[in-house]
């Protein structure tokens, strides 16, 4: 495979980050292809479906648990 840059891209590992509005979402030793040129990672197609699906997945339990709201009053007291 080349980069865009027109460099060679090699296997390795890479960590993958992704913020949101409720969490922040570090994974570690992610199969990805690094370019030798300009260092741009890049990951599979099978690998960006499975990160999308966690992201989905965390996305959807984060908003079931953590709403932002308060869950009373502070004048209630």
């Amino acid at each position: 495979m080349n980069c865009k840059c027109g460099g060679v891209l090699i296997d390795g590992k890479s960590t993958y980050r992704n913020s949101s509005k409720n969490f922040t979402f570090i994974l570690e030793n992610v199969p990805a292809f690094k370019c030798m040129r300009c260092d741009e990672v890049q990951y599979s197609e099978a690998t960006k479906d499975k990160l999308q699906k966690m992201i989905n997945r965390l996305e959807r339990d984060s908003n079931e648990i953590i709403t932002g709201k308060p869950s009373s009053n502070l004048y209630d007291y």
